[in-house]
């Protein structure tokens, strides 16, 4: 599985997440199941997806219910699926994953 994320903290854009084992080590950190998580379409622009997400919709984080500022696309065997966070959750993950 890899994470793709294009996430902005004072205009800054964070590499994707390609590693495996940082993906795997998300979702399990969060106890998400892929299959809990919301389809993401497939064959697009990544990146370009993900700011549309963020900036011109509304979600709420995964982890805590908050509103989401942070949008991920895991790359799973079931297909893409959209992980949301806000950004203190999306910032404990990579704390606690590193």
């Amino acid at each position: 599985m890899r994470l793709s994320s294009v996430s902005r903290g004072a205009d800054r854009h964070h590499e994707p997440m390609t590693d495996p084992v940082s993906a795997d080590g998300m979702l399990y950190l969060i106890r998400a199941e892929p299959s809990l998580l919301p389809a993401a379409p497939s064959g697009v622009d990544v990146a370009k997806a993900i700011e549309h997400r963020r900036h011109d919709e509304v979600h709420t984080c995964f982890r805590c219910g908050g509103r989401a500022q942070c949008a991920f696309v895991a790359h799973t065997e079931m297909g893409d699926r959209w992980l949301d966070l806000c950004a203190d959750c999306a910032a404990w993950v990579h704390r606690t994953a590193s």
